[in-house]
């Protein structure tokens, strides 16, 4: 009859365990946007590179016919030649999955870029909250306004949040915002020096570099994986295991004394 009864108690307990076990799992899921925006994301590794982007326009023509008269206009515009040289920070993508908050937005990583000259102490923005994209790389170009032999430091930033838009009157543009889960640490500065013999001929149809960026052996890249679904599991598990584990246990050791 002891056994009979601990047996019922077991299986109230094993009943009462599983509840309190999906209880605690409601409650992680629902706090599931803050477990995950406490990972902060990578140090990014990046590289900065002179990139000449001219190009040649062909010359062409035109002809207009005025509507009263008929008489038609040829216009010949000649070829020209337009210097484009930029100035192209190259972001190794962090392995991240986007996740969607309680109120519907979905956040990603994204990449802020900062310059000074060597020789100052005011960094300057000049790229900000750039979101990281599908491919293996981000690419940022900015347009070369520097002197041979220049020497500029870069930095960047990564942060997991999301994109707001304010809506104002036509013709302005939406207000943008952008809305930071969790912000990383800053890159190593890179000092990059303006000269000719850096340039490098931008590729045609492609935006993936010839030397994608090195590993930094004292930063090494930080996966953010789904941690928080494995949380979730082995927490479960454990509420639900050990208990029955213990109660189990119990129960032998009863037998053993009722057979003894």
């Amino acid at each position: 009859m002891k056994v009979n009864r601990l047996e019922d108690i077991t299986k109230h307990l094993v009943l009462i365990f599983i509840f309190l076990a999906l209880s605690s799992l409601m409650v992680f899921s629902a706090n599931f946007d803050n477990v995950h925006a406490a990972y902060k994301p990578s140090i990014p590794q990046f590289t900065v590179k002179l990139v000449d982007y001219s190009h040649d326009v062909p010359p062409s023509t035109t002809t207009i016919t005025d509507p009263y008269t008929g008489e038609k206009t040829t216009n010949t515009n000649p070829g020209y030649r337009v210097d484009d040289f930029r100035i192209d920070i190259t972001i190794k993508n962090q392995h991240f999955t986007p996740y969607t908050t309680s109120d519907g937005h979905v956040c990603n990583v994204h990449y802020s870029v900062q310059i000074k000259g060597h020789f100052e102490e005011n960094w300057q923005t000049t790229a900000a909250n750039i979101e990281q994209t599908d491919s293996q790389y981000t690419l940022i170009s900015r347009s070369n306004s520097y002197a041979d032999g220049s020497q500029l430091d870069f930095r960047v930033q990564a942060a997991i949040g999301y994109i707001i838009e304010e809506y104002r009157l036509p013709p302005a543009p939406p207000d943008r915002y952008f809305i930071a889960e969790v912000i990383g640490d800053w890159s190593n500065i890179q000092t990059f020096t303006t000269h000719s013999g850096s340039l490098t001929v931008a590729p045609s149809q492609t935006t993936n570099p010839s030397d994608p960026p090195t590993t930094d052996p004292n930063n090494p890249p930080q996966q953010t994986p789904d941690q928080p679904y494995l949380i979730i599991i082995f927490a479960t598990a454990c509420i639900i295991l050990i208990p029955i584990a213990i109660v189990t246990y119990i129960i032998g050791k009863e037998k053993q004394k009722q057979h003894m």
